[in-house]
């Protein structure tokens, strides 16, 4: 039987009457400190009470439900990655605290292994993100913000579900003289055998799924003192890939495993931060007598220095330096690289008019190659029109590219040291109306891929990335936050519109397949002195399985509900709480031939001592 881990919450008080709402403030679209109302970008910020009325549980899910962001799910419990604004995987850039921290060898990262428990906020940029961060950051930028020392408290928490699933946590936060800490510790596991229609049978059967039981644990740690600081965050996640079409288990398996270290601190105006991010992944298939263990490393120093700040200009500039590498017995044993970064980015304000020029300058050493050097710009501004209620308009351009990854470069057959980067600009234009209680935005973008890396069976009988798409894509993106205070309601929805096809045959551009043209996505949420209800519902378009559109997976809309109960007796809060996944138990794909959870639930008791 598996047993109730102890385990965590958020730094979130319990008791929602506490919360002190404040600006909301990032620094994902610029470097610098900016109010979303005039940052050059669209960005959506999910503080701790948004994830809280998300009842998510990973990171997967928490974008899934309140974000423009598209989740590629490969069946309940396998892989999740991301797409926005038509993008890749490996083409939306993921930071953790300022930091990159996808594998450099598969160039993305399983959003499913992150628990959200360990997470202060997530801002999400849209558009854009070379000029600032470097590679990757075609479609947008998630910025992940780990929780921070803070009051003296203790939480434990447990969580029961359906399935065999069950969830613990435990943090602790506290000062001792000038140090303040917190540490924390997650568990997860399930035997996730939910009945499934398996359509390779026939007549179509309801079988139960086998081998996709899963594990999860998450060990963290952040102290501070003064203006230094430091984390380390352990993931070890253990699960079954189940063998898709069959009611027979393959005993397919995958360990994932990383440790990630981060510190930080400022002298003056300057300010220093550093990551190193050691990295396992190991599969194993016994029919293939397959036993393989991918190993990388990844380390990354940024030191930045406000230049100069005033009432109408502000200049950040600053280096990065990153290594990385990969140990894989597919993988050559030279795949390495060193780059260098200079980057600049200003904040430049004229009346109602603000301007966000940036510019970064990459340098990319690999063995045994020439320098790579990688020179990408970009403009934003912000032209406030109205004061009361407040309009701003929102637009910014810029170029980006893309590395190869060292799977694209290094594997065995197939990889190939002569790709080119993907590379290519992008632009948007916006506005953003905020009045009380209330805030609207509507973005449409245009972005253009050369060069995009796609993987295609060679003459020798395996298969081979080449240099090969030119991916144009446009779209519409419109949300709407609002909060009534009286009536203790909030809300919001978010709509995208995207189409994205690849224009590498002139006469006949062909869909990016799997991507959902339309998507939409709405919550809402009723407090009431110590109860508190909370609804989501998504909508996920039609997705091309063939590049002409013939054949497609059809449409789906699901229903996410979640109660809790806040008590506070002297020093201490208690939370019950209930959520339900897919309410209407709705048959669905997210990826062809990945079945999704039937309706599930939820159960849970938490308590936090002050």
């Amino acid at each position: 039987m598996l047993r109730i881990f102890l385990l965590l919450q958020c730094l979130q008080p319990s008791l929602a009457d506490t919360t002190l709402r404040l600006p909301t403030v990032t620094v994902t679209a610029t470097r610098l400190r900016t109010h979303l109302l005039e940052a050059p970008a669209r960005v959506t910020v999910l503080d701790a009470e948004s994830m809280r009325e998300a009842a998510a549980q990973n990171m997967a899910e928490l974008l899934a439900r309140r974000s423009g962001v598209f989740i590629r799910r490969y069946g309940g419990g396998g892989l999740a990655s991301m797409s926005l604004r038509g993008s890749t995987a490996s083409q939306t850039l993921v930071l953790l605290d300022g930091h990159r921290i996808a594998s450099p060898q598969l160039g993305q990262l399983d959003l499913s292994l992150l628990p959200t428990v360990l997470l202060q906020s997530v801002e999400v940029m849209h558009g854009v993100g070379s000029a600032l961060y470097g590679t990757d950051a075609l479609g947008g930028v998630v910025n992940l913000r780990t929780i921070r020392p803070g009051e003296r408290l203790l939480t434990v928490k447990g969580i029961a579900g359906a399935y065999g699933e069950r969830t613990g946590s435990a943090l602790a936060s506290g000062q001792l003289g000038s140090v303040s800490g917190v540490v924390a510790v997650e568990a997860n596991a399930a035997r996730a055998d939910w009945p499934y229609l398996n359509n390779s049978l026939f007549p179509p059967q309801e079988v139960r799924r086998t081998g996709a039981d899963r594990r999860r644990l998450s060990l963290y740690s952040a102290f501070a003192m003064e203006t230094w600081h430091m984390t380390a965050w352990y993931n070890d996640s253990e699960r079954g890939l189940p063998t898709i079409g069959s009611i027979l288990a393959g005993d397919e398996r995958q360990w994932d495993r990383h440790l990630r270290v981060l510190a930080g601190g400022n002298l003056g105006r300057l300010r220093l931060s550093g990551l190193a991010q050691s990295g396992s992944l190991r599969y194993v298939n016994p029919q293939l007598d397959l036993d393989n263990t991918g190993r990388t490393f990844v380390s990354s120093l940024d030191a930045d220095v406000r230049l100069r700040s005033g009432e109408n200009f502000d200049l950040i500039t600053g280096l990065s330096q990153g290594y990385a590498r990969a140990r894989h017995p597919r993988v050559q044993s030279n795949a390495s690289e060193q780059y260098a970064a200079a980057f600049a980015s200003a904040t430049i304000r004229a009346g109602s008019l603000r301007l966000y020029p940036a510019l970064r300058a990459d340098a990319y050493h690999r063995p045994g190659e020439p320098l790579l050097v990688q020179f990408n710009p970009r403009l934003g501004l912000n032209l406030r029109l109205l004061s009361r209620p407040a309009l701003h308009l929102k637009s910014s351009a810029g170029r980006f590219f893309r590395n190869p990854t060292f799977n694209d470069r290094f594997w065995q057959p197939g990889g190939r040291s002569d790709l080119r980067p993907e590379h290519g600009w992008s632009t948007d234009l916006g506005l953003r109306l905020e009045h009380r209680g209330g805030r609207l935005e509507a973005s449409a973008f245009l972005s253009r891929v050369t060069d995009q890396i796609q993987w295609l069976p060679s003459e020798g009988g395996y298969w081979a990335p080449v240099n090969l798409g030119r991916i144009h894509s446009r779209g519409l993106e419109t949300s709407y936050e609002w909060r009534w205070e009286m009536a203790h309601l909030s809300g919001g929805f978010f709509f995208t519109l995207t189409d994205a096809r690849d224009w590498s045959d002139q006469t006949a551009p062909s869909y990016v397949r799997l991507l959902p043209r339309h998507q939409g996505k709405s919550h809402l949420s009723l407090h009431l002195g110590f109860a508190r209800l909370s609804a989501s519902a998504r909508y996920v378009g039609r997705r091309f399985i063939t590049t002409d559109g013939s054949s497609s997976l059809v449409p789906f809309t699901l229903i996410d509900g979640s109660l809790e109960l806040d008590q506070r007796v002297g020093n201490v809060a208690l939370t019950v709480s209930a959520a339900a996944e897919n309410v209407f138990n709705l048959r669905y794909e997210v990826m062809p031939s990945y079945p999704m959870p039937p309706r599930l639930g939820r159960i849970g008791l938490s308590a936090t001592i002050y």
